[in-house]
Formats: structure tokens, C-alpha cells, sequence
């Protein structure tokens, strides 16, 4: 029996990197999986990557930050399988990487509303089906700058939304454990995203840089995060909650 047979699972940001890689492996344990996004075209791009995708995968366009579309998404997927057994927080807002004194009130409240509002509301109206089948596993994509200023980039909004998000990760997890709803989260350092491999290849001493302060001197593999996922999301767990999960090479040991 393959870890995930029959859940059916949603994914926010599951049109690239860490999102497509989790709803990847999530298929290949048996799982049916919404994929959400912003951009219809680049979801149903991103579904034809994954096997079975005609029979596993339903593309639903949906800003987390607007409340009518997660409501709507929500709906979509209730309608197509009757039932959401897990939910991945995956989607956000990246970092400004300006100076505070440099950041506007809207560059901090578009990080701010999406990366705090949003996964609230999406955690909200799935946890409202999964309260009612008294079932639930609720994986939040955090990251290690929850507890870190990363080093040679600008904090700002970012890492006090990360930081946030882990809290909300506890607060939840606290009001829903009678529900049987299992919340955790993942907070994953510096992996080998089409972003990050891109920039990095544009600022090679930056790279040398930061591969210097992780103990294992290379950018994760998003394959490693997504069988964490599953773990997360399996019936395996059950004693395990209100947890954020450092998987970063070592880089916040020092």
C-alpha cells in the first residue's frame, strides 16, 4: 500500500519548485492532488510533468491572499473528490531584499497579506471541511528564516512573515488537535529552485559565500523535502504537531 492511496490533497504555489516536487511525489504515493496557483497556464503546464496527470491532478486558479477564490478553490476540489485529506501552504511572497528604510507600506503588506492572510485563509476554509470528517494534515512550507536573518540579504517582511507562519503553525495546531487535524510545518534553507540555481549562477562569490556557511556545502534536494511531505501527511503520523521541521544542510547550527 502506497503511503498516500486515495487522499486527496491540495497544494497552493503547485505550479513550480518546492509545490511541484511535493505534488510529484505526492501522485506517486497514490494521491489525488489539486494544484493551485495564480496563473492557470503555468499550472496546467506543470500538471502535463506529472504521471497519471489526466486522472490525478485537477489545476485551480486561485489568489491565496483573495478571500472569494480560496472559498472558490476550496469548493472546486470538494466538488471534484468530495473530500480534502491534506493541504500544503506552499504559496508566498519572495523577499523584497530592500533596506527598511527603503521599503514602501505596499511592498511590506503584499509579503505581509500573503505570506501570513493568506495561508490563514486557506488553512481556514480547508479546515472547515476537514473539522467535519474530524480528519486532517495541514503541512505549512515555512522557512529556516522563520528563526534566522539570513546573512548578505535584507531581512524586512520576509523573515517576519516566516517567523509568523511557524506561530500559526502552533495556534492552529492547539485548536484543532480534538479534530484529529495534525499540523506541522517544513522549513527548508537553501534549495536548488530554478530561482535560486539562476540567481546564483549570476552572483558566483555570493554563491561560495553561503555554500561556506552550510555544514554540507550544497543547496537541498527537493526530492528529500517532498518524501518529508509525505511523512507530514501520512497516517504515520499522529503524536506529532505544532512542529516546524529545519531542513537546511546545518546552516542555522552555527
Amino acid at each position: 500500500m502506497k503511503q498516500l492511496t486515495n487522499k486527496i490533497a491540495v497544494i497552493t504555489g503547485g505550479g513550480s519548485g518546492i509545490g511541484l516536487e511535493i505534488a510529484k511525489k505526492y501522485v506517486s504515493e497514490g494521491a489525488f492532488v489539486a494544484i493551485c496557483g495564480r496563473t492557470m497556464s503555468k499550472l496546467i503546464e506543470a500538471a502535463k510533468s506529472i504521471p497519471e496527470s489526466d486522472e490525478k491532478i485537477l489545476s485551480v486558479k486561485a489568489d491565496i491572499s483573495n478571500e472569494d477564490e480560496v472559498r472558490e478553490m476550496v469548493q472546486k476540489v470538494i466538488k471534484w473528490k468530495g473530500k480534502i485529506d491534506i493541504v500544503v501552504n506552499n504559496a508566498g511572497a519572495m523577499r523584497n531584499n530592500k533596506a527598511l528604510e527603503d521599503t514602501s507600506l505596499e511592498e511590506w503588506n503584499n509579503v505581509i497579506l500573503t505570506n501570513i492572510s493568506g495561508n490563514f485563509l486557506v488553512s481556514r476554509e480547508v479546515g472547515k471541511e476537514m473539522i467535519k470528517r474530524k480528519y486532517g494534515r495541514i503541512i505549512n512550507i515555512g522557512s529556516m528564516s522563520g528563526v534566522i536573518t539570513n546573512k548578505y540579504f535584507y531581512a524586512g517582511s520576509y523573515e517576519v512573515s516566516k517567523s509568523a507562519f511557524q506561530m500559526l503553525t502552533k495556534v492552529f495546531a492547539v485548536e484543532w488537535a480534538k479534530y484529529n487535524i495534525r499540523v506541522n510545518a517544513i522549513a527548508p534553507g537553501y534549495y536548488a529552485t530554478l530561482p535560486n540555481k539562476e540567481f546564483f549562477i549570476e552572483n558566483k562569490d555570493l554563491y561560495n559565500k553561503i555554500l561556506d556557511l552550510i555544514p554540507t556545502k550544497k543547496l537541498g534536494n527537493l526530492k528529500e523535502l517532498a518524501s518529508l511531505a509525505v511523512f507530514l501527511a501520512s497516517d504515520e503520523i499522529d503524536y506529532l504537531t505544532g512542529e516546524t521541521i529545519t531542513i537546511d544542510g546545518g546552516y542555522t547550527i552555527w
